[in-house]
């Protein structure tokens, strides 16, 4: 009982002493990531900005996270650079772990690339990106993924009118 005493004591004095992390500064840090990730994608092009900012064992989840992991996983999904492709995206919600060491944006994408047609293909969706403190302070994403928009219902087809109603006869 005594050696549980002193253990609960010890690990009380070690966590005492450290004040909890500033989340909003946090918060603010993970933003900025996000937002430098994606200036780095237009200016640098995807597969750059991709790679720099990939945690060593960032994983995706429409590439199998069990087979690539790291800069394999970021180039199994990125494939080779598409040139006339273009991402963008703004967060518009982050936050963080209480104890500082993970945090999330999830907000809104859109990707415009020229179709086989020669037009324009613009599509949007929200995307999702964890991040991860990593050993040296600096923040590396673990998991990205986006869901593409739905395609908009199609309007139900027109109710065609009722026939008319024949009247009744008188009488009967």
């Amino acid at each position: 009982m005594k050696k549980i005493l002193i253990l609960l004591s010890l690990l009380c004095w070690l966590t005492s002493g450290r004040a909890a992390p500033d989340k909003e500064k946090l918060k603010a840090e993970v933003a900025a990531m996000e937002d430098a990730f994606c200036a780095m994608a237009k200016e640098k092009g995807l597969n750059a900005a991709f790679a720099h900012f990939a945690a060593p064992d960032v994983a995706f989840i429409d590439t199998d996270p069990r087979k690539f992991r790291g800069p394999a996983a970021v180039q199994e999904r990125m494939g080779p650079d598409q040139p006339g492709v273009a991402l963008t995206w703004s967060a518009s919600f982050t936050d963080v772990s209480d104890d500082g060491t993970m945090g999330y944006n999830y907000g809104r994408y859109e990707s415009r690339r020229t179709g086989k047609d020669g037009k324009e293909v613009v599509r949007g969706g929200w995307f999702l990106t964890i991040w991860k403190r990593q050993a040296d302070g600096s923040w590396r994403y673990t998991m990205d993924t986006g869901a593409p928009d739905r395609p908009p219902t199609p309007p139900a087809p027109p109710t065609p009118p009722a026939p008319p109603v024949a009247p009744k006869p008188a009488g009967g």
